[in-house]
């Protein structure tokens, strides 16, 4: 029944392919930001390197398998990946210390700052000098971006980076 209904729905189909993509990616991504969250590395910078290298997770097996675009131009959807998911990083780091602001302002974190002291906080501190934000708070704002970037990413890849 459910493969019958993706076999009818090409879009859906692409869909639950990059969501799969998509989860492999994420896991990469996550792993990472925390092994450089544990290595001392700031919020964004921890963000950019792993969201980087979930970006060529994504780009290669979305660009074989979900839209099955391996005729097209690696350089130019390679370059239209880049720049569509530049957008997302943009919105991954913004959502993710949005997240962050937020639940120290609303107390749900260990800290009590300002939110001005907490965006310092975020964007230029070390994620593990006791001053920060816990590991699952640091997880929990970055999956809330997770949710906004991935609907960003499809859209992009479906409607530029892959488009027929």
């Amino acid at each position: 029944m459910i493969i019958h209904a993706l076999k009818a729905r090409p879009g859906l189909t692409q869909f639950v392919k990059f969501c799969i993509v998509g989860l492999s990616s994420t896991v990469i991504d996550f792993a990472i930001y925390n092994v450089l969250l544990d290595a001392g590395l700031s919020t964004p910078l921890a963000l950019t390197c792993s969201f980087i290298v979930g970006l060529a997770n994504g780009f290669y097996w979305n660009r074989r398998w979900t839209f099955r675009a391996v005729g097209g131009n690696t350089r130019k959807q390679g370059s239209k990946f880049l720049a569509s998911n530049s957008i997302g990083w943009l919105l991954n780091l913004t959502v993710t210390t949005l997240a962050l602001v937020l639940a120290a302002h609303w107390h749900l974190t260990k800290i009590h700052h300002t939110p001005q002291e907490t965006l310092n906080l975020v964007l230029f501190r070390a994620a593990n000098d006791g001053q920060g934000f816990s590991r699952l708070a640091l997880n929990a704002a970055k999956a809330c971006a997770t949710v906004v970037v991935t609907t960003w990413n499809f859209t992009a890849a479906k409607f530029f980076t892959f488009k027929d």
